[in-house]
């Protein structure tokens, strides 16, 4: 399996396609197509970045992993359609200035609503890939499975962490940073969390894997080859992901026999 693209190139994708549809649905208007097109440029790309940042804070402030995806992506909907409402009114008056002017505010939110809740379905499932639909599971419910681990065994399983992705199980593989998220790989599929590395490591101490990079976690039996060329070294994942190993880490994982 090769390298799947970055977070960011993911957002970078979806603003692009985002404008370029809607530059093409008002394509009909070919006399204001050039405003219309910078207009549509404009909003979708300060509206898709402000709502980064709004999903992130609305992630942070209701405890992503206590509430259900499509709960988080509601509150970011409603919460984030209250600035781009003003902000795409400023935008039309500015470079579109329609002949009929515009219409009631509160017109302009329910429109921005009902676009920013397609714009963040699109969000969650395609580019960040949250799943939406799994209801969270209680903290009581994921502590009391990370007690029924078999320590002795030291099997790095996803009830470990205390930020788990929603509705992710199984045992973890490795996990890779993507931005500000984590992507933890298991048996059973992969998820995002907002959690840092150090910290997710910090939580499979007591497990058989080790960080080998300061993007990338490891489990010791997920790894099928390790790669050497000249000074730098891969590990190759059972899935055949490339997994980089970092200098500072070589020698640790060459005392403990990984190298």
């Amino acid at each position: 399996m090769g390298r799947q693209p970055s977070l960011t190139a993911r957002y970078v994708i979806a603003i692009l396609a985002t404008s370029a549809f809607m530059i093409w649905v008002a394509k009909d208007d070919t006399d204001r197509l050039v405003d219309v097109g910078i207009f549509w440029t404009l909003a979708i790309t300060a509206g898709w970045l402000q709502m980064l940042l709004i999903s992130r804070g609305v992630r942070a402030s209701f405890r992503a992993e206590a509430w259900p995806g499509w709960a988080l992506l509601l509150a970011q909907t409603f919460i984030g359609a209250v600035p781009l409402t003003f902000e795409v009114r400023w935008l039309m008056l500015t470079i579109v200035n329609p002949e009929g002017g515009l219409p009631p505010p509160w017109m302009s939110y329910l429109n921005v609503t009902v676009i920013n809740l397609v714009f963040s379905l699109v969000q969650y499932t395609l580019v960040e890939r949250w799943p939406i639909l799994t209801v969270a599971r209680p903290e009581e419910e994921v502590r009391a499975e990370q007690e029924q681990s078999d320590a002795a065994n030291a099997i790095p399983t996803i009830g470990r962490l205390k930020r788990r992705p929603e509705g992710l199980n199984g045992r973890i593989q490795y996990m890779q940073m993507e931005d500000h998220y984590l992507r933890v790989h298991t048996d059973e599929g992969d998820g995002l969390t907002l959690y840092r590395m150090g910290d997710a490591a910090a939580d499979l101490a007591e497990t058989d894997g080790m960080q080998v990079h300061r993007s990338w976690w490891v489990a010791r039996d997920a790894i099928r080859d390790v790669r050497r060329e000249r000074h730098k070294k891969t590990l190759i994942a059972v899935d055949g992901t490339q997994i980089p190993v970092g200098r500072s880490f070589e020698k640790t994982l060459r005392e403990e026999g990984w190298l």
